[in-house]
């Protein structure tokens, strides 16, 4: 195996770089715009130097992708294969490798070119890459209201000579490019999804291929002839191969759904989306969301029902109203894209204007959550206001925050509630409980031990605010505790049978024992910071 090190600073071309090694953009007139998009990141994240090696076709972590492409095409076509790993610190020799630290290495990369129908076709076939940061030489800084849900830590090694290698972790996300011929956009979308869920699971599109049963000869995915293939029964079951299941919704069929409330739930949760937007009348491309951007100065959302007099039924504001932007990979642009959410809505009815629209979802979640999330949310506010109206009607005064919530439809100007609703576990919430209030109150021990001894290991938990409070302190008044694994629902009444318990200030309401149980805690307590949150710079 050769290795050998290029110095990337200031005065380091790569474009030079890509013509050398991505061999489809070597005559300048094909770009691989993912490999520049990666190039880009590296660039804003202060790469210093690379290592490059080349990849035997036989090595273990290529041998069946490269196979496969040898099968479909039934030749011995050339291909050729780099290993990138992209370093923060100037290096010189191989061995001075050893004396980086995690935080040095920027990526891991792998792209394959392969020669066939008379010209060069470039991919990567993977790409690890941390969360992008603004580097400085003193620290680094996060990206402004970044949330980037769906990552994990990924162990890395770099060859050294050719028997001696360097590991290494990266903390970030997984990128990788459908080649068109045995692997296609669902084959990236899937691979990019469940590689970055916290489970850990390293999945390939050959592994994909063989669940399905795609042999690149009787049963091919790609290239001109290619059989028709990746149904919803054909998702379901690769997930299930895996132990995951799906949560859907047509946004073609339900046209008044909005596409961006379906993804936000589902994406807090820490569940990847596969998102399916149109493109042309008859061509479709899919995308997994993975995070999402925050703008707390967002005027829509508190702007919009007063000017236009229009509101849901529930007077409320999901959170998604401040969120911005998704985050993306596209494996035809690259990794860590943002898709600003306005990009795929249009007021046109599907039948009249098919074209660049969402058109379906797809969320990836545990395979016991069967209840969907906008079910979880819409039952908050109904169930949480009923309990309100019911004190009231006992001749109970509420507190001031609480009189907040029971009047926010009725004030003037009118200023809806704000619900956050999320997939999480007992751990995690439970992990929250270790703050304080506005007032600087906090749980005590046994407060805590009954806030979650009741619960079950996964729900849905609704944080219902106000807008100031949510914009501003990033707090929360009530939270709502619902089943992550009911079946479908049947009439509304159920939702008061499937609530598990609320969290008031001053005060615990489970269904069993209907009777309150005092709490510490007296007034707005900090949102539930998901693990992926703690490091994300806020204004």
């Amino acid at each position: 195996m050769n290795q050998r090190i290029k110095l990337t600073g200031k005065q380091y071309s790569f474009f030079k770089f890509i013509e050398e090694f991505c061999y489809q953009g070597k005559n300048q007139l094909s770009v691989n715009v993912a490999v520049h998009r990666l190039c880009s990141l590296m660039r804003k994240m202060r790469t210093e130097a690379v290592v490059i090696e080349d990849l035997p076709i036989t090595s273990n972590v290529i041998e069946h992708e490269c196979l496969a492409i040898k099968k479909f095409y039934n030749t011995d076509i050339e291909i050729k294969a780099f290993k990138f790993t992209f370093i923060t610190e100037k290096i010189i020799q191989m061995s001075d490798i050893e004396t980086l630290k995690d935080e040095n290495f920027l990526s891991s990369v792998i792209l394959i070119n392969y020669r066939a129908d008379g010209g060069w076709n470039s991919y990567l076939y993977s790409a690890i890459v941390a969360k992008p940061k603004i580097r400085f030489k003193e620290y680094d800084l996060n990206l402004l209201n970044n949330y980037l849900h769906i990552y994990r830590k990924f162990q890395c090694e770099v060859s050294l000579s050719a028997d001696s290698v360097h590991h290494y972790n990266i903390i970030g996300s997984y990128f990788c490019q459908q080649n068109t011929v045995t692997s296609v956009c669902a084959h990236a979308a899937l691979c990019m999804a469940i590689n970055n869920m916290e489970s850990g699971r390293a999945i390939t599109p050959e592994e994909i291929n063989n669940i399905i049963g795609v042999d690149h000869q009787a049963k091919k995915c790609g290239g001109s002839n290619a059989n028709t293939f990746f149904t919803k029964a054909e998702v379901a079951k690769v997930l299930s191969h895996y132990e995951l299941s799906m949560v859907e919704s047509d946004f073609f069929e339900e046209p008044n759904r909005d596409y961006t409330e379906f993804v936000y739930r589902y994406v807090e949760s820490k569940c990847p989306v596969l998102l399916v937007f149109t493109t042309t009348n008859s061509v479709s491309h899919i995308v997994p969301i993975l995070g999402h951007t925050v703008n707390s100065d967002m005027w829509k959302p508190e702007a919009a029902p007063l000017y236009s007099h229009q509101m849901g039924r529930l007077n409320y504001n999901s959170s998604v109203a401040w969120v911005d932007h998704f985050i993306m990979h596209d494996d035809n642009f690259g990794m860590y894209l943002n898709l600003p959410l306005d990009s795929l809505k249009k007021i046109t009815l599907p039948k009249h204007d098919p074209t660049f629209r969402a058109a379906f979802a797809t969320a990836i979640v545990p395979k016991d959550v069967t209840t969907p999330s906008r079910e979880a949310e819409w039952a908050s506010v109904i169930v949480v206001k009923t309990v309100l109206q019911e004190l009231i009607d006992r001749s109970i005064i509420l507190d001031d925050w609480l009189y907040r919530i029971y009047v926010s439809d009725k004030i003037t100007p009118y200023r809806p509630l704000v619900v956050r609703t999320f997939l999480t576990t007992v751990k995690d919430y439970a992990k929250s409980l270790d703050g304080e209030d506005f007032q600087g109150y906090k749980f005590s021990e046994t407060e805590k031990k009954e806030l979650t001894n009741d619960l079950p290991e996964l729900f849905w938990l609704s944080e219902i605010t106000l807008p100031d409070l949510y914009t501003a302190n990033r707090t929360k008044i009530v939270d709502f505790f619902y089943d992550a694994s009911c079946p479908r629902l049947e009439n509304q009444d159920q939702i008061f049978t499937r609530w598990i318990q609320i969290r008031f200030p001053y005060a615990l309401y489970k269904k069993k024992p209907p009777s309150p149980q005092p709490l510490s805690v007296k007034s707005h307590y900090p949102l539930m910071m998901l693990e992926s949150q703690k490091d994300a710079f806020q204004w």
